[in-house]
């Protein structure tokens, strides 16, 4: 874990931003780069049907209080749930409890 925490953001693959954020290290900072992995294979990845990703379940698992002190990055993230219509049902269920812990006006 260590050694994660002094690499270039930039350099960490989305396997290693899962191990970080799941651990909430530096979440301002890796969200962002999370989110933007996401929206790009999500897409793809709804075509593909079952929709079953560890990075996605670290974003999804995060306490309610980091989505409320960015909201923008919770209607990204509810955006992205939007289009993937098969997910398993792991992540089904965090996918639930997220949208349930966001404020009414997301």
């Amino acid at each position: 874990m260590h050694r994660l925490r002094r690499r270039p953001i930039g350099s960490l693959a989305a396997h290693e931003l899962r191990r970080l954020i799941g651990q909430d290290v530096g979440l301002q900072w890796l969200l962002p780069l999370a989110i933007e992995i996401l929206r790009e294979t999500a897409p793809e990845e709804a075509e593909e049907g079952f929709y079953d990703d560890d990075l996605l379940s670290a974003v999804l698992t995060r306490d309610p209080e980091v989505w409320a002190a960015a909201p923008e990055m919770a209607r990204e993230v509810k955006e992205i749930l939007a289009t993937l219509q098969d997910l398993s049902p792991y992540i089904q269920s965090e996918a639930e409890e997220f949208l349930r812990s966001l404020p009414g006006d997301l």
